[in-house]
């Protein structure tokens, strides 16, 4: 499987309702292509850094996914066809993905553990120092 994020930007201007529908519609898509949403993110109402369609501002929303080939081309097809959808942008992240490494992600390795543990310690061993160095010099 491979990984691929796609933004699009929808018309500033759609009802709520409108929104979701295309939320909806490319949420519904991407498992019937046999992908799987890793994230799926509305960033919001934005300024764009040029005129698109002769809109000066879109609804951004970032999507995070796992899939072939074909399931991006089928969802920028559609896409190109829904007038909501004023551009999109997909850029290939990871060509060879393993599903099981975003749980491996989200869990902190032991190391990490350490090292957290460790820098915790530190500050506690420089907060005694800077105590025991204040008395001193009082």
């Amino acid at each position: 499987m491979k990984r691929y994020e796609t933004i699009f930007i929808t018309h500033p201007d759609l009802a709520d309702e409108d929104q979701q529908n295309t939320f909806v519609k490319v949420k519904d898509l991407i498992p019937k292509q046999g992908g799987t949403i890793l994230k799926f993110d509305e960033w919001g109402l934005k300024n764009l850094a040029y005129e698109i369609k002769k809109q000066t501002r879109g609804y951004y929303t970032y999507v995070d996914y796992t899939g072939g080939g074909g399931l991006v081309k089928e969802l920028e097809r559609v896409m190109g066809i829904d007038d909501r959808i004023i551009k999109y942008m997909t850029v290939l992240t990871n060509e060879e993905f393993d599903p099981a490494s975003i749980v491996q992600e989200a869990k902190p390795t032991s190391a990490e553990e350490d090292a957290s543990d460790d820098s915790s310690k530190e500050v506690e061993q420089e907060q005694t120092l800077t105590e025991t160095q204040g008395e001193e010099g009082a």
